[in-house]
């Protein structure tokens, strides 16, 4: 059922940093900056960078979201539940979205939206503070 990779979050110490790296020095193109997220394209695949406060100490949002056809997406998240998968957060973000561990505590991501839709939605709900480049 997964077909591709949705996005990769990244989770960066200082955000404007961060986006100098990706936009300046990888060359990748922008598609949204705030004071503790951006998110690139890098060919089909969606980079999100997150600010973690305590670098260090924090629980580390990094994850890889697999891409899985909505049409696809109910049923397998029903099978991911019935082998036993382990949740590692709640969505609260646009489009659906299972949160997941591998068996070696992997944090991983089954999601079927895109970035254009996030970006769609980032501009109508979100608010001011961020900059957008698409």
């Amino acid at each position: 059922m997964i077909n591709g990779i949705n996005h990769i979050t990244i989770s960066v110490k200082d955000i404007d940093s961060a986006f100098s790296f990706y936009r300046d020095i990888l060359a990748l193109k922008p598609v949204m900056k705030s004071n503790h997220s951006a998110y690139f394209r890098a060919g089909k695949v969606w980079i999100a960078l997150v600010q973690e406060k305590n670098f260090e100490k924090s629980r580390n949002y990094a994850h890889i979201a697999f891409n899985v056809p909505q049409e696809n997406y109910t049923d397998f998240v029903k099978t991911l539940r019935i082998n036993g998968v382990k949740e590692w957060q709640k969505n609260d973000s646009e489009g659906e979205s299972l949160y997941i561990l591998d068996d070696s505590g992997n944090k991983l991501e089954i999601h079927f939206s895109s970035l254009e839709k996030r970006a769609a939605h980032g501009k109508n709900n979100w608010g001011d503070g961020y900059e957008w480049f698409i």
